[in-house]
């Protein structure tokens, strides 16, 4: 999985879990990320900040995950089960 590093003092956004990442907090990269790519997110100090999908665009990724953890096999099952149970909580379904 290719790696994000962003420049200093632009993680201050993913702290709060806003879920983009701009392409100007990008400091560098290693890997070389296709669209719709995961990549994983570092801050300057090398600290991971989260795991997101890549676009070759102004929101470059779109934060999936502020959790290591969160991403495994069973991550979309998760998230789509959760959605549909606070729909069904809302009467929405």
């Amino acid at each position: 999985m290719s790696k994000v590093f962003l420049k200093k003092g632009k993680d201050e956004s993913v702290k709060r879990f806003h879920p983009w990442i701009f392409s100007g907090a990008i400091f560098k990269m290693d890997g070389n990320p296709e669209e719709g790519d995961l990549v994983e997110i570092y801050n300057s100090d090398g600290d991971y900040v989260g795991c997101g999908h890549y676009q070759n665009a102004t929101i470059a990724v779109r934060v999936l995950s502020f959790d290591r953890s969160a991403l495994k096999s069973d991550f979309w099952f998760k998230s789509l089960e959760a959605a549909f149970t606070k729909r069904e909580h809302l009467g929405l379904t």
